[in-house]
């Protein structure tokens, strides 16, 4: 079967998952700038270093998301976010001329 014929609702919640991590706690991180380039470098680097939590259907949405809710998985999760926050915050891939990176 030629991949038209599947349906490709496929989802990483690791994704969703950092994502909200990232959102809360943002305003906390260490950081030499945080401009939208150096948060969307902060969210890649993390989920690299991540394991994916792909689902497909529903049910598989709701179990994966509970499990990334326990304490254990949110504390792997910030570990990556501030240990990437470092490595970007010390190379940021932009200049650091311009006031609105520092917003």
């Amino acid at each position: 079967m030629g991949k038209e014929g599947l349906a490709m609702n496929v989802h990483n919640m690791m994704e969703e998952a950092v994502q909200d991590l990232l959102d809360s706690q943002w305003q906390y991180l260490n950081l030499s700038c945080h401009c939208d380039e150096c948060r969307a470098d902060v969210l890649a680097l993390s989920l690299n270093r991540l394991k994916p939590h792909y689902v497909r259907q529903r049910t598989g949405l709701m179990y994966t998301k509970a499990g990334l809710m326990t304490e254990q998985s949110r504390a792997t999760i910030l570990t990556a976010i501030v240990e990437s926050a470092k490595i970007v915050s010390a190379s940021p891939h932009h200049s650091q001329t311009s006031d609105e990176r520092h917003k």
